[in-house]
């Protein structure tokens, strides 16, 4: 984990984000448990160049096939048993907030999520 943030400077309200870093932590792990090499990198940071804050968090994955649009529907879910509402949230609480993006992407090894609040 690299922590080069200071919270007190958080752009966006303190539960709000704890939300949305429980629901993003969550499915990390359940991802990467799945997995052979069981990763899970978090990074906090001052991009101060672009006067941003970034939470970057990447894990491994196995679904390879999974899209990254359609996972934030209502009801969506990958895992059985679950009711397909944390990513649904997390894309609800960034659309309220003006100041913040969420960008996921995905390579052969790693899922990844990045939070920006400008």
């Amino acid at each position: 984990m690299t922590f080069l943030l200071d919270l007190n400077t958080l752009k966006m309200k303190i539960y709000e984000f704890a939300r949305i870093l429980g629901i993003l932590l969550d499915n990390a792990i359940e991802a990467s448990k799945e997995c052979e090499d069981k990763i899970i990198n978090i990074t906090f940071r001052n991009d101060t160049k672009n006067n941003r804050q970034l939470i970057i968090i990447e894990n491994t994955y196995n679904n390879k096939d999974v899209n990254t649009e359609e996972i934030f529907n209502k009801g969506f879910s990958g895992k059985n048993g679950h009711t397909g509402l944390g990513l649904f949230e997390v894309r609800k609480i960034i659309k309220k907030n003006k100041n913040s993006n969420l960008y996921t992407s995905k390579t052969d090894k790693f899922f990844s999520q990045q939070i920006e609040l400008y």
